[in-house]
């Protein structure tokens, strides 16, 4: 009703009040000091220090402790001769740390926030983490201890392509840049630190494909080969202990190592094996690694109910057999779950007892979804066994041509006949 009251006589909010203050109906200084006492009022109250007062010989004095990141202790000790003046310093030192707000305090707070929050795993927030520190931390083109308020988008496309060009990144690495520096200033703008629009910044600029390194990946290091995965499931089944029995029933359903590690006796319904669980690995905050279990998967296209091949069935008949009372498929003697990192490493010694070259278990998934394409597998049932929600990650991600020399110079020939 006010707007429109506004509106009928061609005035906005602005020409009201300045209509006010003209007409003395509003005292500005007045306003002001009300507004200083109140943000005065409203940094005293936060204060998590109590002030005390100490009466000596030499008189009165009142004292507390400041907040200082900077110290050892996190605080620093203050003292004055009367409340009000130790309550001034009170309020200019949370002033002075409030003006000084740094990329490095804006991206801490964000990411922080959405772990408490919810919105990351603990496992998320370490890459995150771990890429801040490659991109931002002891850089000669350094953003972090940049006034935040200050950064311009000069700044930031200099920034990024010194990045691209002293760390050499590939397209896949800068998207990684890309998503901390959009989701810091994003959360920035929300909280008035900032008046860039990182989503407008992003859509202007402009980048050479020239600017970033070319991984040059070896095909035959993604994938086994055709020779190869008889060689290896062959070893595997005539020397059927648990570990060799984990790999091979990785080659014959595709499933993620982590998902392997995880699978319970429960989780095999008649023809299917219902993947609802996954390894999860984290760092604590007394900075040691953390192995557990969380009871969803890496992704939601990664819940699914995977279709058992006639060959996988024979191989949870053997597990079972050696392994008939544990909670987890792959347990050790004493009852401790097979982690993915052994699974790991155990493959390696296999294929250094077949003399191939040592590819690890993220490379036996690459190979079976690389099967099924050759192999004329329907696209939606590719997806659903890889655990994929869109057949493209698989075709770009997963597929390698595995074919020996002679078949791919038959199937040349065969194409090229005229």
């Amino acid at each position: 009703m006010q707007d429109e009251r506004l509106k009928a006589l061609g005035l906005d909010e602005k020409d009201l009040l300045y209509y006010l203050v003209e007409t003395s109906k509003i005292n500005l200084d007045t306003t002001l000091t009300e507004i200083e006492d109140m943000e005065k009022k409203t940094i005293l109250e936060q204060h998590p220090y109590a002030i005390s007062h100490n009466q000596t010989e030499k008189g009165d004095y009142y004292y507390t402790y400041l907040i200082d990141p900077d110290r050892p202790d996190k605080r620093i000790y203050r003292r004055r001769n009367t409340l009000p003046e130790l309550e001034e310093v009170i309020i200019q030192h949370y002033r002075s740390l409030e003006e000084v707000i740094t990329f490095d305090t804006v991206w801490h707070r964000y990411i922080n926030e959405k772990l408490e929050c919810g919105d990351i795993q603990k496992a998320s927030y370490d890459r995150y983490d771990n890429d801040y520190h490659r991109f931002f931390v002891d850089r000669t083109h350094n953003l972090t201890g940049k006034r935040f308020s200050k950064i311009t988008e000069g700044d930031l496309e200099r920034f990024i392509k010194m990045t691209i060009y002293e760390l050499s990144l590939t397209r896949k690495a800068y998207s990684g840049l890309r998503t901390i520096i959009r989701g810091t200033f994003k959360y920035g703008k929300s909280n008035r630190l900032t008046d860039i629009s990182i989503t407008h910044f992003f859509g202007d600029l402009e980048i050479s494909r020239n600017a970033f390194t070319r991984k040059v990946v070896d095909k035959e290091k993604e994938v086994f080969m055709e020779d190869e995965i008889k060689a290896v499931t062959g070893y595997l089944r005539d020397h059927p202990t648990l570990y060799n029995l984990a790999i091979l029933l990785a080659f014959e359903t595709g499933l993620r190592v982590g998902e392997l590690s995880a699978l319970k006796y429960t989780d095999i319904k008649g023809g299917f094996i219902r993947i609802r669980r996954t390894e999860y690995k984290y760092r604590a905050e007394n900075g040691k690694w953390v192995i557990t279990i969380k009871e969803h998967t890496k992704s939601d296209a990664g819940a699914r109910d995977l279709i058992i091949p006639d060959s996988a069935k024979k191989t949870l008949k053997q597990i079972k057999q050696i392994n008939p009372d544990g909670e987890y498929l792959f347990q050790t003697e004493k009852g401790d779950r097979i982690r993915s990192h052994a699974l790991n490493k155990h493959l390696h010694v296999v294929c250094k007892e077949l003399g191939i070259p040592s590819r690890s278990m993220h490379k036996i998934r690459k190979t079976y979804g690389t099967t099924l394409i050759d192999s004329n597998v329907d696209e939606s049932f590719v997806m659903e066994q890889m655990g994929h929600a869109d057949i493209s990650t698989t075709k770009k991600y997963y597929y390698f041509s595995n074919k020996s020399e002679k078949k791919k110079l038959k199937q040349i020939n065969k194409a090229i006949s005229f």
